[in-house]
């Protein structure tokens, strides 16, 4: 049984290679290792996109608590007393100021438009979805060409019964 199975490994691996044109194994190499290259940078870009998405949403939640309670972090400010309004809206004063402190953080001064972050976040999902299905494929090729270097290698060697056999003569 493993004989006959590996000798279907083998014209499975032959046939693959002649499909795909490959004649030596530094081409196999080479295609692998341009396959793989192609797979790490779409997974880059990936986890760039997923950051980029991660600090849109983060601007976008503290720009509306900002706009949300910017009327009456204006009222605050022009009371005449401020201590007793402070005690009747201290949580909103604070979330207004802290929303403010991370946008000037974030670099997002003067505010963004709500409209151009949303269309910015549906670009990068359109973006991120076709880079995903060319990360997918890119994957399943690499793990095939693994797969058939993997062969290449078991047929190429030499089994290791043979091999201890040649030592223990030369010995």
């Amino acid at each position: 049984w493993a004989k006959l199975n590996n000798l279907k490994q083998a014209a499975k691996t032959m046939n693959f290679l002649t499909e795909h044109g490959i004649s030596s194994y530094g081409e196999l190499e080479s295609k692998l290792t341009a396959i793989s290259a192609r797979r790490d940078t779409a997974h880059a870009e990936i986890k760039r996109i997923e950051s980029r998405s991660a600090e849109l949403a983060l601007v976008m939640k503290h720009a509306g608590t900002y706009r949300q309670l910017k009327p009456l972090y204006e009222r605050y400010r022009k009371s005449n007393d401020k201590e007793k309004f402070l005690r009747g809206h201290e949580s909103e004063i604070i979330l207004f100021e802290a929303a403010a402190r991370e946008l000037k953080k974030m670099g997002a001064v003067p505010l963004p438009s709500t409209e151009g972050m949303k269309t910015e976040l549906a670009a990068l999902a359109g973006k991120k979805d076709n880079l995903l299905a060319e990360y997918c494929a890119a994957r399943s090729q690499a793990q095939e060409y693994e797969t058939i270097r993997k062969n290449v290698d078991a047929l190429l060697s030499v089994p290791k019964e043979q091999e201890q056999q040649r030592r223990h003569e030369l010995e």
